[in-house]
């Protein structure tokens, strides 16, 4: 007899086993129809959100716009849009563990250390959270994912086309973090630094730069026509880098923000644009006149980006649990390194965004969610460790 309903794919039940334990999380967390709130830039995005659909006439510029566009449908129905967006959120969380997989079978890991990999994607306890978060560093771990897919394809194989699309997923991952644009400098230098391994890397770089140009052109033309500036993203750099500019806790977690809108409000700054130039100003003198303790605070900021647990107020149970967690996942990606990994073709790309991220962060705000993007590519690793651990015991 042949059943009522097909069966679903393993691929498909990783997917729907991974959404079960977001929105678990979700319902757990009180978040399901909580209002956005200050917490990871959620009430930023959606108010950014209500400007997109017509609600403020105001025009943004301080953050990248597609993460604020995309709630933007949800913003337009009120409550039951932010019940919606989460619920959304939590599908793009799960959505990571299928694509980890994919791409750990692409970098060439074994079917079990490819699903190893998905797995710990799958109830990572960061990605977990963070799926319920109306913030934006979820869906920009998504499109992470489909670039070096495609890049990764590309490099290995010399396809133009497959760059290209690479070129769109980063472009678009651009319009969602800014951090993701300067990355393709560093792109084009791993690429001229392996061009014996790929014969065609220069066009590969030349067109995957094209296509990542056009995804961010409308938007940077937009800020020309509306400012008069050159702003292909987003205006923030000295913000963030004044901001970054502690190791106090208090000052990471609120007070060093709070002080620095008094600071803007009280010298009658009237726009992102003097905001931004002002702090940028005032963190260089900093720097020129410390030398010392900003590469001592650099190395230090270095550390923290990849400490295990989250900070306080998140409870004991939830910085200790991450702790464990991270300390097991650490170890297994080391393994997995160690056994050759970080030598597979184009896994050098993977290596290079790991550096660059560190450093990026460790010059400007940092926080634990901003390595989320990394964790996919990390779990591969892990995921490599897992399958040799498990033909040592065989064997």
């Amino acid at each position: 007899m042949r059943p009522l309903a097909p069966r679903l794919s393993p691929q498909a039940r990783l997917f729907w086993a991974a959404w079960l334990i977001r929105l678990a999380w979700l319902w757990r967390s009180g978040l399901f129809a909580a209002a956005p709130g200050s917490d990871y830039d959620e009430g930023a995005y959606w108010a950014m959100a209500l400007s997109f659909a017509g609600h403020d006439a105001r025009l943004w510029v301080a953050h990248p716009p597609a993460y604020a566009a995309f709630l933007a449908p949800f913003a337009a129905l009120g409550s039951r849009g932010v019940i919606l967006a989460r619920l959304v959120q939590t599908a793009f969380g799960a959505a990571l563990a299928p694509m980890t997989r994919r791409l750990a079978e692409k970098i060439g890991l074994s079917t079990k250390g490819a699903w190893a990999a998905a797995m710990l994607v799958a109830i990572h306890p960061m990605l977990v959270f963070f799926s319920a978060r109306l913030s934006s560093e979820i869906p920009f771990a998504v499109l992470t994912l489909l670039f070096f897919s495609d890049w990764l394809e590309a490099w290995g194989r010399g396809d133009r086309a497959r760059a290209a699309w690479a070129g769109l997923w980063a472009g678009l991952a651009s319009l969602t973090r800014g951090v993701m644009l300067p990355f393709g400098g560093v792109l084009a230098l791993v690429a001229a630094w392996k061009r014996r391994l790929q014969p065609r890397w220069a066009s590969l770089v030349l067109v995957c730069g094209a296509s990542w140009a056009a995804a961010v052109a409308p938007w940077t033309i937009r800020n020309w026509v509306r400012f008069g500036r050159l702003v292909p993203i987003s205006q923030q750099g000295g913000w963030n880098f004044y901001e970054g500019l502690t190791l106090n806790l208090d000052d990471i977690l609120w007070k060093r923000s709070a002080a620095m809108t008094q600071e803007a409000r009280e010298r009658g700054l009237q726009n992102v644009f003097e905001t931004d130039a002002y702090f940028a100003r005032k963190a260089k003198r900093w720097v020129r006149e410390h030398p010392a303790a900003f590469l001592d605070l650099v190395a230090r900021k270095a550390l923290k980006f990849w400490r295990l647990a989250p900070y306080p107020p998140h409870p004991a149970w939830v910085r200790w649990g991450t702790g464990v967690f991270n300390l097991g996942f650490f170890a297994l990606a080391l393994l997995g390194l160690s056994r050759g990994l970080a030598g597979r073709p184009g896994f050098v790309f993977v290596l290079g965004f790991a550096v660059y991220l560190t450093l990026l962060h460790s010059l400007f705000a940092s926080d634990l969610r901003y390595r989320l993007p990394l964790e996919p590519f990390i779990a591969i690793a892990a995921g490599a460790g897992t399958a040799g651990l498990l033909s040592r015991r065989r064997s």
